[in-house]
């Protein structure tokens, strides 16, 4: 227990907020692994062992915790499917992935619809 929160409570929360099971019975091993790492890592932040630090600042804790409630299933492809098409090289991939993963919860969407614009667009022509 750590200032007061019970880290297995959080994990089972994460879990089905993710729905973790899903996402682990993927047939491509890397994919299931990438997953775990992404739960342990919301964990993390959920019980306040890990920061988030966005844009060279550091996110509040409440703000980051309010934030990685709202992550879902939708969320973590989004991330691990940018995670796989970034360019470039990743020297912290845990830096990376909190906050790509606490930026995702305000990209998804848009970034969905920018894609619908982009299929609906090649479709007219």
């Amino acid at each position: 227990m750590i200032d007061g929160i019970d880290r297995s409570t959080v994990e089972e929360e994460v879990k089905k907020q993710i729905d973790y099971d899903c996402l682990i019975s993927h047939p491509d091993s890397s994919v299931a692994q990438m997953a775990e790492e992404i739960k342990d890592l919301m964990v993390d932040v959920l019980c306040g062992e890990r920061s988030v630090v966005s844009e060279g600042k550091r996110v509040s804790e409440e703000t980051a915790r309010a934030a990685y409630r709202k992550i879902t299933y939708d969320h973590i492809q989004y991330v691990m499917k940018s995670l796989v098409s970034y360019p470039d090289k990743i020297s912290r991939i845990d830096r990376f992935l909190t906050v790509s993963l606490f930026n995702s919860v305000y990209t998804l969407t848009n970034s969905t619809f920018a894609g619908f614009e982009y299929d609906m667009q090649m479709k007219m022509i």
